[in-house]
């Protein structure tokens, strides 16, 4: 198991305690969802007006709620396959929403370009692992999975000001975004590596 697993299962078991000893347990995991893809929304918003430290602020508050939908269906036994498949929609929706005002911030400068190969990338590494696993494919890697964007661009916009005080520029953030924007297209690459490794294997032993 390697550094990663170690932090989310770490995490997760904390988030497990947390919600368990509280009203959250109660709650609809649907709602929990759709509660933090609005916030993720506001923080596309802010992202767009260069409000960097309030959307990183917004981005952070919808990822952590984002986490406690799944602990709380299977807290409560109220896990479901639309509760699955609503929560991953979601998710891409806010993303694209969050990269929709991060381009626009940029629209005038090359990180325009760079904004779009970063949502373009995240959106090929979720399609290709569900489509991978939807032809038997389980075992995909790569560093660029929705926990390291999430933090990288949380990080990135939080230290944002850092850049600005320091350099007159939002060095800090575009350095996020050029970072996932590398990363998720080198983390579909991966992917696409892995199945065709799969399938030579399946061939080579039949």
């Amino acid at each position: 198991m390697n550094v990663r697993h170690h932090l989310v299962d770490a995490y997760y078991a904390v988030v497990k305690g947390l919600v368990s000893r509280s009203p959250l347990a109660r709650m609809n995991p649907n709602s929990i969802s759709i509660t933090a893809s609005i916030i993720g929304v506001v923080a596309a918003f802010f992202f767009l007006l260069g409000h960097s430290v309030t959307a990183g602020l917004l981005l952070l508050l919808s990822g952590i709620l984002d986490t406690l939908d799944g602990t709380v269906a299977r807290l409560g036994e109220r896990s479901s396959k639309f509760g699955a498949t609503l929560d991953s929609s979601l998710d891409r929706y806010v993303e694209m929403f969050v990269f929709m005002g991060l381009t626009y911030h940029f629209k005038d400068s090359p990180m325009f370009f760079w904004s779009f190969l970063a949502v373009m990338g995240s959106m090929m590494v979720s399609y290709i692992r569900a489509r991978a696993q939807s032809l038997g494919v389980q075992e995909l890697v790569g560093f660029m999975q929705r926990f390291e964007r999430f933090v990288i661009l949380s990080a990135g916009a939080l230290l944002n000001p850092i850049g600005i005080n320091y350099w007159g520029s939002e060095i800090v953030l575009k350095s996020a975004i050029i970072i996932l924007a590398i990363g998720t297209n080198y983390t579909a690459y991966q992917r696409l590596m892995i199945v065709k490794k799969v399938e030579e294997d399946s061939t080579d032993s039949s």
